[in-house]
């Protein structure tokens, strides 16, 4: 299914014209691929839907897919600005077996996971002033009027400039994709560490508190440079022999210990509710 997206989207404005793929590819992600484009001579970042996660639906349903994610990604995007959020520049449709158009963004440097897997010892003053930009990035999302929600921060959709300055990106895709699409690829295991537990609850509805625990996790992430895997819902009682709930603050202690060390106003952040 390929559609001439251009021609009949209302949004069509924000295409760009002119994108000049460098051949270079960035990284794979969750939702899709993430090359190099060059828009009016200025290296950009283009971020194209894996193929996969919108494969086998009806038309009707595509229909829908494609509405939302321009109104939910590109159109909530392109009219944010703020230092601690990736840019969304604008839209690239280059035909062929593109489904989704792509979003053309501000080229970064990296994601939050992979500096923190390749530097093992990262000063603890860059550590607190790459938390401190992702959360003025979420004070600006919650403090909209009605409040944005990202629903899947995560330390891959952090990412880092060139100045170490963290910004938060992929906002609306993991709402998109998820809702409309069938394929159960984007809510990898790693995604689910970060995710608070209205996000398992029947007919939830999602506000700032599900980015909170997110932001927790990836505090725990950053300050203890190792994925916050954790532990299973339940453990066996060792007096009773009987499996017994833990709360998440249970599942992640043995993380959450290892803080202890380091400056405890954070560990008191994580604790707090709003």
């Amino acid at each position: 299914m390929t559609v001439n997206l251009a021609k009949n989207d209302r949004l069509r404005h924000l295409y760009l014209t002119g994108i000049k793929p460098t051949g270079k590819d960035i990284g794979f992600g969750t939702y899709g691929r993430v090359f190099e484009v060059e828009c009016c001579g200025t290296v950009c970042a283009a971020k194209e839907v894996h193929p996969t996660l919108v494969q086998g639906v009806s038309p009707g349903e595509y229909n829908r897919l494609r509405k939302a994610f321009l109104t939910d990604c590109a159109q909530s995007m392109i009219s944010l600005s703020h230092p601690n959020m990736v840019k969304l520049l604008g839209l690239y449709n280059p035909g062929g077996d593109s489904q989704l158009p792509i979003l053309v963004m501000e080229r970064m440097q990296e994601n939050l996971t992979s500096l923190v897997e390749k530097c093992p010892n990262i000063p603890m003053v860059i550590k607190l002033s790459m938390l401190l930009d992702v959360s003025k990035g979420l004070w600006y999302l919650h403090c909209h009027d009605p409040p944005i929600v990202h629903k899947d921060l995560t330390p891959n959709n952090i990412l880092l400039n060139n100045q170490m300055v963290a910004k938060i990106s992929d906002l609306g895709i993991a709402k998109v994709i998820k809702t409309h699409g069938k394929n159960t690829k984007a809510c990898s295991s790693r995604t689910m560490d970060f995710m608070g537990p209205e996000t398992v609850a029947e007919n939830s509805e999602y506000g700032p508190p599900l980015d909170v625990f997110s932001y927790g996790g990836v505090i725990l992430h950053v300050v203890n440079q190792e994925w916050p895997k954790p532990q299973h819902y339940v453990v066996t009682d060792p007096k009773t022999k009987k499996m017994m709930a833990l709360s998440e603050v249970e599942r992640r202690q043995h993380h959450i210990e290892k803080l202890k060390g380091d400056p405890g106003d954070l560990a008191n952040l994580m604790f707090q509710k709003k």
